[in-house]
């Protein structure tokens, strides 16, 4: 029986064709850099500031994308990026204005366009503009300039500065997962936008508050997760007596903390409620106190049967 030739093109079609789910996109930037502030009479606002990342590609300086963004009001200010990318531009916005100069910040890049279409091997500039004052001329703000090459083999600049930026690594891997391509892969943690694996942007309230629950990384580095972390410190006032604390954690009661329970007196809330209580009998330690007003009651009680 002669078999037609279509059927099995068919067939070898499908197999071709099976398995459509989305697979992870690879290759990455990732920065890494330190704002300076800026001299007077350029930091009206300091230590307030804006940073806008962006890419252009070589020849020509094209803007390809925004890779970030620390603005809301005042992009205005961000002269250079405004020139490139447009007021409108929306894309790769971290936060607003950043509320302090002379930090670092980590930023990633998934090698797309504002298309989303991946770009062609070849050198790229990063560009990056810090402004602290109402700018109108480039020369007002911070202007750093940096390049990379984009191909088979895996590239690390350390150590670099420019304009202001200090501390500027720039790290690219053709094999890295690709932050904000909307998927999830090791090590990244969330997706920003992402329906179903959006990066936090607060982490809820602990029920002991000797293990809160913080913010670690950035939805710009896809590393956004909450991660408790238990206080150790003797500190007053946080609503943790943490373990080991006594008198110097105000939080703690007189029985000290035993690391349980959290806020209003520390552990030892929930074996022994007089720990909570600060002075007056429980101050004694251990539920004394309670045999101390005991004992006295009878020898009252005693007295009095004997005048009678």
């Amino acid at each position: 029986m002669r078999r037609n030739p279509w059927i099995a093109a068919a067939c070898f079609a499908s197999i071709l064709g099976a398995g459509g789910a989305d697979v992870e996109a690879r290759g990455a930037v990732n920065l890494t850099f330190t704002t300076t502030p800026l001299p007077a009479p350029d930091n009206l606002y300091a230590p307030f500031n804006v940073v806008a990342v962006w890419i252009e590609s070589a020849p020509g300086n094209t803007f390809v994308k925004t890779m970030a963004r620390w603005s809301a009001a005042r992009t205005i200010h961000l002269v250079s990026w405004n020139a490139k990318a447009g007021l409108n531009d929306v894309d790769a916005v971290v936060g607003a204005s950043r509320l302090t100069d002379n930090t670092s910040e980590m930023v990633s890049w998934n090698l797309k366009n504002k298309l989303n279409a991946t770009v062609p091997d070849g050198i790229y500039t990063i560009r990056l503009e810090m402004g602290q004052t109402n700018s109108t001329t480039p020369a007002q703000n911070r202007q750093g300039t940096f390049t990379f090459t984009k191909g088979p083999a895996p590239q690390v600049q350390t150590g670099l500065s420019n304009g202001g930026f200090t501390n500027v690594t720039i790290n690219y891997d053709p094999n890295a997962p690709a932050c904000g391509d909307m998927l999830v892969d090791a090590p990244e943690k969330c997706e920003p936008g992402s329906a179903t694996a959006s990066c936090p942007t607060s982490c809820p309230a602990a029920a002991d508050a000797c293990m809160p629950s913080v913010l670690t990384g950035t939805a710009a580095m896809c590393n956004a997760e909450c991660v408790v972390q238990p206080i150790t410190a003797c500190t007053g006032g946080d609503g943790c007596c943490a373990p080991g604390c006594g008198a110097s954690d105000s939080d703690c009661g007189a029985g000290g903390g035993n690391g349980g329970g959290g806020g209003g007196g520390g552990g030892n809330n929930t074996t022994n409620p007089d720990d909570a209580i600060t002075g007056g009998c429980a101050a004694g330690g251990d539920g004394n106190g309670a045999l101390v007003v005991f004992a006295l009651f009878g020898a009252v009680l005693v007295v009095r049967r004997r005048r009678t």
